[in-house]
């Protein structure tokens, strides 16, 4: 993710944010050098920031909720996250069917796909999370 003033924003992007940029002001210092390619957390953080910066304004608390749960259970081998909505209800403090609506509504807005649907005796559900709804999977 990007750090950039207003000042950069206007010289180099003609004066519209970046959807990989965050603003920062001027006297600021800039930002650390990213995290290295291959370390695991660098795809992880950078995620994580653009949920924050690109999807967290639009979401409900209980969307919120379950992207962050689904986000958190995600494994890097496989992208996927292998969780039932009763344990995401559990561990979100809220209802199962709170969870279900939740669930339809990023599916809806694309931020989470389901890869299979979980059923008695084959297992819980598999999501694919994306952080900003575009469809680029958490890594």
């Amino acid at each position: 993710m990007r750090r950039l003033t207003i000042r950069e924003v206007d010289e180099r992007c003609g004066g519209v944010l970046p959807k990989d940029a965050v603003l920062r002001s001027d006297d600021e210092e800039p930002a650390p050098p990213p995290l290295t390619r291959g370390s695991p957390r660098a795809g992880r953080f950078a995620a994580l920031n653009a949920f924050t910066d690109c999807a967290l304004a639009g979401l409900t608390a209980a969307e919120v909720k379950v992207w962050l749960i689904l986000f958190r259970d995600t494994k890097a081998a496989t992208g996927t996250a292998r969780t039932g909505q009763a344990d995401i209800a559990r561990r979100a403090g809220l209802k199962e069917r709170t969870v279900r609506y939740a669930l339809a509504s990023l599916e809806a807005k694309g931020m989470v796909r389901v890869v299979r649907r979980g059923r008695l005796g084959a297992g819980p559900s598999v999501y694919r999370v994306h952080p900003t709804g575009n469809g680029v999977p958490v890594a």
